[in-house]
């Protein structure tokens, strides 16, 4: 008996994938966190190495963007199970000063 012979995944199917496999690499990331943290100074610039990597390996813009969105409530949540007051956009600036690329919130040098 032949096997069916695989068909190719279209654009959109594509996209989901790797949105989902970049969503189930954050998740895993998070649960390593809980299990054996490491600080904020660390932490964050371990992901931001994983979201880079789906904007300069080709991947479609908006995958890549929403995979970081991903890596945003991830944070916020974590932030505020541990600070329940904290409000979304702090725990966003928060993680955005750990960040060591674009994305991070660069200080200015003093005049």
């Amino acid at each position: 008996m032949s096997q069916p012979k695989p068909r190719n995944m279209t654009i959109g199917e594509t996209n989901s994938v790797l949105l989902a496999l970049g969503k189930a690499q954050l998740d895993a990331m998070f649960r390593r966190q809980d299990a054996h943290a490491v600080d904020d100074s660390e932490f964050p610039p371990l992901l931001e190495v994983v979201l880079n990597a789906f904007e300069t390996a080709g991947i479609k813009k908006g995958v890549a963007e929403e995979v970081w969105e991903y890596a945003f409530a991830l944070y916020d949540r974590a932030c505020k199970e541990a600070e329940p007051t904290s409000t979304s956009d702090d725990n966003r600036n928060l993680m955005r000063r750990y960040l060591l690329g674009p994305r991070g919130l660069k200080r200015k040098p003093r005049r």
